[in-house]
């Protein structure tokens, strides 16, 4: 730690070694919550389970999200008005969405594949991988895996990812229309 080696070129042992064991401290804290963290993506983004169905609690918005009119990301709508597709299909008693939204002009694109797990009135909770690749900017890649919310607010109509600020601090709305 470099101002331990500050305090004991100055002569303070004391300081210096509190300042290493607040330092190795500190780090054991950070890798704990890192090995923790990993282990819990782990644990979200495994493949579903022999004979695993979607639980429905709200079989009107099941139908809405399997009769979905598309997905956007912000970054790419802005361009164009256009939406990206979401094919919604049962895959032995689970609801299995893969879809996507690209720019007509330049490299930004989003997409999504996986399962819901539970569908209700205003929310579905996503077991599977979202990755945003070159929007905004050229060379980003924001890629997630794990379990998501979307959620329909107020009188949208449609649900938004809720967990939208996971890659580089910027806000990517990734919405699905019905």
């Amino acid at each position: 730690c470099w101002s331990a080696r500050v305090d004991m070129v100055a002569g303070h042992k004391r300081r210096a070694a509190r300042a290493a064991m607040c330092y190795g401290r500190g780090m054991r804290h950070l890798l704990a919550a890192l090995a923790l963290s990993l282990a819990a993506t782990a644990a979200l983004a495994q493949p579903p389970v022999a004979g695993e169905r979607t639980i429905v609690n709200d079989r009107t918005a099941l139908n809405r999200l399997r009769r979905n009119s598309g997905m956007t990301l912000q970054w790419i709508s802005f361009e164009s008005p256009a939406r990206g597709h979401v094919v919604a299909q049962m895959n032995g008693g689970l609801l299995h969405l893969s879809g996507s939204h690209s720019a007509r002009s330049g490299p930004g694109r989003v997409t999504l594949d996986g399962d819901v797990l539970r569908i209700n009135p205003r929310s579905f909770f996503f077991r599977g991988r979202i990755v945003i690749t070159d929007a905004p900017d050229r060379g980003r890649n924001c890629v997630r895996e794990g379990t998501y919310e979307f959620r329909a607010t107020g009188q949208r109509r449609y649900w938004r990812l809720q967990d939208f600020e996971a890659c580089d601090g910027l806000a990517d709305y990734v919405d699905i229309y019905y």
